[in-house]
């Protein structure tokens, strides 16, 4: 089996942009997904494939960093890959390209696969084929790390209702970071552009689940956040580091 990088081409809609006329940080992510979905299908162990054994993957971590985010109507390229499996997470990672060929962005992500009524993972190696599209290499960025605890105060809530909800019949990730991008006012993206994320998948939350998201910037334009629920304490963890200008 041939291990190769596979590059999928997108472009820009006005559903997928902020008020700057720029891919969100949120619609950005959704591309990502929708290239690591595709690419898992082409492998042979796609979404529809796992939810047939009643098994279906999960985001665990992810980190990203950007030179720029590509703007309305502009097209652009991920390239991704597999760079190792691992007993119960295997990495895979991106790369983004504008309609010159230049890298833009790069990004790293870990995944689990979970048995959907136990919700508990299962390990890869029962997953045909998986080890067949490895292909080790690294991005510049560094793998997805571990965030520690948050401190700070309450810059937003959340409450997971109907239309939050995915096939796993829990809040999709993109949930999760639309609440954290929220923390911020209109003014503060006027003058400051994101540079980099990172987060940590800690806990589903699903119908129902109430919340707040606690800010706190430890360094200029370095803020971090931890999003808490009474009844399974905290969920996720995430970071943001942002440019001015």
């Amino acid at each position: 089996m041939a291990k190769e990088k596979r590059r999928y081409s997108f472009r820009v809609g006005a559903q997928d942009i902020d008020f700057r006329k720029e891919l969100s940080l949120a619609s950005f992510l959704n591309f990502i997904f929708n290239a690591s979905m595709r690419d898992a299908d082409l492998n042979g162990f796609g979404l529809l494939g796992l939810q047939a054994k009643n098994l279906t993957w999960v985001l665990s971590r992810l980190n990203m960093e950007m030179k720029r985010f590509p703007a309305e109507e502009e097209s652009f390229e991920i390239v991704t890959w597999i760079e190792n499996v691992g007993p119960t997470f295997t990495t895979r990672n991106f790369g983004i390209y504008d309609a010159k060929g230049e890298i833009i962005g790069y990004v790293s992500s870990s995944w689990a696969v979970i048995d959907m009524d136990t919700r508990q993972s299962v390990l890869l190696d029962t997953i045909p084929g998986l080890l067949d599209f490895v292909l080790p290499e690294s991005v510049p960025i560094g793998i997805p790390e571990r965030i520690s605890h948050v401190k700070g105060t309450v810059e937003n809530k959340f409450h997971v209702k109907y239309s939050h909800l995915d096939v796993n019949r829990h809040a999709n990730s993109l949930y999760y970071i639309r609440r954290i991008s929220d923390c911020f006012p209109l003014d503060f993206y006027l003058n400051h552009k994101i540079k980099r994320f990172e987060i940590n998948f800690l806990k589903e939350i699903t119908y129902g689940d109430k919340g707040e998201v606690f800010c706190e910037m430890k360094l200029e334009n370095d803020y971090y956040f931890q999003l808490l629920t009474r009844d399974k304490g905290v969920v996720c963890r995430a970071r943001l580091l942002f440019v001015s200008g």
